[in-house]
């Protein structure tokens, strides 16, 4: 493979490498951007080091056109990829056809499927009663804000959330501030501590916040107990056909050195992957090596739960915006087309405060066109440990959002440190390539004392 110029990456390979892209405007742009790494896998079956066999996974695209894939396979054999033409058939450059099968299962097993899909309508009916309650507790959270601001200018939605934890720890209050904004915030804290309605107000606040919490996370549990309730009590997989549809899919997915997981519609794309039980097949071709390229949905996909939008949440808006992925990537919130939310481009701090605390303890990331985040497993040629690690590598920032509503661009090889990554401190942090290049040669030089 060749040599980055960083040292390290996309070396010692432990797991495959997942590539996680907001929203390219052509699909060719992430290949060339990922050209070394598509050409050299890595892979610990070497036949398919050699052959680089690539998957395609289209199941997001417009309702229908799953298979208008021609494009793809000519933009890798743009880059060398032999495709193994057999006829019309590429051997090398495979589409895993998994919106086909699941339209041929629901036309040959049509009881069966109308039995599983009953799951639907309860599904929809949790998700509408908590969007509408939600919304007005979402509400009353912005305008605990506004009251409170109205007397305390200098303090923000993250000043308020944590007083009761930090309120007697004022420098927890006045990090990166000094001088005149750090007497005003002080002065704040000082007449908010003393006011018993103020104090009464951030009490309400904290346990509206966390009661939204509480019920997120019950909504991505109770909804994936339904869809996996009624995949057993429908019968759909003791179906001889299901089970020899998902052993195919299984088969393409394990056979891959590369697998390309594109964009589009995001809950039929993760609606048709949990329907066979596909998130195992992933996981067990990425311990082996397989590299994951995720677009948009691809890349939304790939990560644990998620939401759509940074917006501010209205029963109308978010009726179906939230579910969960197949839990590749681990503490990670995935946000493509960052650019285009005003909450990011006017770096709202209370918005953007919002939807962090909401998130934790994982780590809101925004991805845009060129944007790349690389998350990765490897063995540390030091320690022999294996470790995470997570990675800018587009050729435009990663955004990160921290819980005071801060945004922050990683650039090329700047990091996330988070938990399992090697130089985590019980915090989530971000690095820049030279901090990190600094840790490690301190961290070298220790080992070799020792």
């Amino acid at each position: 493979m060749k040599k980055l110029k960083y040292p390290g990456l996309l070396e010692n390979k432990a797991e495959g490498w997942c590539f996680l892209n907001g929203n390219v405007a052509k699909e060719e742009d992430l290949v060339n951007m990922c050209r070394e790494t598509i050409l050299n896998p890595c892979h610990t079956d070497e036949e398919l080091n050699k052959s680089k066999k690539i998957l395609l996974v289209t199941a997001a695209f417009q309702k229908g056109h799953e298979h208008h894939d021609r494009h793809l396979i000519e933009m890798f054999e743009r880059i060398s990829i032999d495709a193994r033409w057999e006829g019309s058939f590429p051997r090398n450059i495979q589409n895993l056809s998994v919106y086909s099968m699941f339209n041929e299962f629901k036309e040959k097993e049509k009881w069966l499927y109308q039995k599983y899909t009953e799951k639907q309508d309860q599904i929809k009916a949790i998700k509408r009663d908590y969007y509408e309650k939600n919304f007005h507790y979402v509400e009353e959270i912005y305008k605990l804000v506004s009251s409170l601001q109205e007397t305390y200018t200098n303090f923000c939605l993250y000043d308020f959330y944590y007083l009761h934890d930090h309120k007697d720890d004022p420098e927890f209050f006045t990090v990166d501030l000094s001088g005149e904004e750090k007497e005003k915030k002080l002065s704040d804290l000082s007449n908010l501590l003393r006011s018993n309605k103020g104090l009464s107000t951030c009490k309400e606040l904290r346990d509206t916040f966390d009661h939204i919490i509480y019920k997120d996370n019950e909504l991505f549990s109770l909804c994936r107990h339904v869809e996996l309730y009624y995949l057993w009590k429908s019968g759909v997989q003791k179906s001889s056909f299901y089970k020899e549809q998902r052993e195919e899919l299984g088969k393409r997915i394990m056979s891959s050195a590369t697998i390309f997981i594109f964009g589009g519609r995001v809950f039929v794309l993760t609606n048709r992957l949990r329907f066979y039980r596909l998130e195992k097949y992933f996981k067990d071709a990425v311990k082996k090596g397989t590299n994951l390229y995720g677009i948009s949905a691809g890349s939304i996909c790939q990560t644990e739960k998620f939401f759509l939008t940074f917006e501010r949440y209205s029963a109308r808006a978010h009726s179906s915006a939230s579910d969960y992925g197949m839990g590749l990537v681990h503490n990670i919130w995935i946000f493509p087309h960052a650019e285009d939310l005003s909450y990011i481009r006017e770096l709202h701090r209370d918005k953007l405060s919002f939807f962090t605390l909401r998130h934790r303890p994982g780590v809101a990331v925004g991805l845009t066109e060129k944007s790349v985040l690389l998350c990765e497993k490897y063995k540390d040629p030091f320690d022999g440990k294996i470790y995470k690690r997570y990675t800018s590598v587009g050729e435009e920032p990663v955004l990160v959002f921290g819980e005071r509503g801060k945004r922050c661009d990683l650039y090329k090889y700047d990091q996330i440190i988070l938990e399992g990554t090697k130089f985590y401190k019980g915090k989530n942090q971000i690095a820049g390539k030279d901090d990190i290049k600094q840790m490690e040669e301190e961290y070298v030089e220790r080992v070799k004392s020792e």
